[in-house]
């Protein structure tokens, strides 16, 4: 699938911005099962200086000031990717023996794993959230059975709620209102996996925006959030919580990290500005 990505981002404040400074994940990454064919950044008014380098996580960062008064703050990623289906492991392994290799790593692949096992700023789990993976993850079961398990209660048991939530909410308090969106669904699958000892990471993309009266995906036409889970000698495997399916060709990976965090499209500080008007639109159009 080839698709063209548009993904604008406007702030409108009410009294003027007299400098600015902010950090952009909106470079997208190449992966296994996605080619970028060309991608550009448009930033207004146009920085007085900008610097790119790439994270740990492989993410690309850029970093920028824009020092000219402005009442307007644009930025407009656009770019044309080539995404492949995201293939499903064919051998099984029960998910203990994941756990224990994670714990005994056998070579490079599972070290770098292990970034992804432990609490993280927006990722923390107690007691109730590993129980609560434990119904989906019975003794000696199936990896890819209990990870698509867990991917569809959390479906089933959370109800997608725009508004209901902030960045910072956490997943003890997820699971307590049993509400949020994409984000927070993706939280809390990522903390019911550490909990037990499993690495996942927190996927920041697109979604494909389906044809007008063809069923839309939950979370298309913004950003999206999804979980990419690791597994031994075969890499890593994506699900998407929110809509119960695993992420596909018609899911587009810009960012990899612990948690929302580590791949927010767009964070700064700013003097001046008042109170803004945010305005954020994201296109994904299949083409030729």
């Amino acid at each position: 699938m080839r698709y063209k990505i548009i993904h604008e981002t406007e702030y409108t404040y009410s009294i003027p911005v007299t400098i600015s400074q902010h950090l952009i994940h909106l470079e997208p990454i190449n992966c296994e099962r996605q080619k970028w064919l060309q991608h550009s950044i448009e930033v207004f008014p146009s920085p007085a200086y900008q610097n790119s380098r790439e994270d740990i996580y492989g993410n690309k960062v850029t970093a920028f000031s824009i020092e000219d008064e402005h009442k307007i703050f644009k930025v407009t990623a656009r770019g044309i990717v080539d995404v492949f289906d995201n293939s499903i492991p064919k051998k099984n392994i029960e998910w203990e023996k994941v756990k224990y290799r994670l714990k005994n790593p056998k070579n490079e692949e599972d070290i770098k794993a292990s970034m992804f096992m432990f609490e993280s700023p927006l990722v923390s789990f107690d007691d109730a959230i590993k129980n609560y993976a434990m119904e989906s993850f019975k003794p000696q079961r199936d990896y890819i059975e209990s990870l698509k398990d867990l991917n569809h209660r959390i479906y089933e048991d959370f109800k997608y709620s725009p508004g209901s939530t902030k960045i910072g909410t956490m997943p003890s308090e997820i699971l307590r209102e049993r509400k949020g969106v994409c984000q927070d669904f993706a939280h809390f699958m990522i903390a019911c996996l550490r909990s037990l000892g499993l690495s996942c990471a927190y996927i920041s993309g697109y979604l494909h925006t389906r044809k007008k009266g063809e069923q839309q995906f939950l979370g298309a036409d913004a950003t999206h959030a999804w979980v990419s889970v690791y597994i031994p000698n075969e890499g890593y495997f994506e699900l998407d919580p929110t809509n119960d399916c695993i992420a596909g060709e018609e899911h587009i990976v810009v960012g990899k990290g612990r948690d929302f965090g580590d791949v927010s499209p767009l964070k700064g500080v700013i003097t001046g500005g008042g109170s803004p008007i945010l305005k954020v639109a994201v296109n994904v159009e299949q083409t030729e």
